[in-house]
């Protein structure tokens, strides 16, 4: 399996790197904060961005995700637990208007 993060990059590089690629600015906040003991960052005050890098994501997680009403949800692909539980993220979050993006 091909790894698509380097491992020698922390979770915040990963979090600036995204907000860079999305367009959003650097000067927002970035506030961790834990669901199910997995580390999630809102991006801005308003939580415009949800981005999740921790392992083994579960359709739970995703589900307490959507209480904080993020515009975007973005998880690593290799954080699922496995392929069902990505699938299951995507209708869990189309059904709440969220859109999920992968990296």
């Amino acid at each position: 399996m091909i790894h698509r993060v380097k491992p020698e990059r922390t979770d915040l590089d990963m979090i600036y790197e995204i907000m860079l690629k999305l367009g959003v600015p650097l000067t927002y906040s970035v506030t961790p904060f834990s669901i199910n003991n997995k580390t999630v960052y809102g991006v801005g005050d308003d939580c415009l961005l949800l981005v999740c890098l921790a392992e083994d994501v579960q359709p739970e997680d995703v589900e307490q995700m959507t209480e904080y009403a993020p515009a975007k949800i973005i998880i690593s692909r290799d954080s699922f637990a496995d392929d069902t539980a990505m699938a299951n993220a995507y209708y869990i979050l189309r059904d709440h208007g969220i859109e999920l993006k992968l990296v």
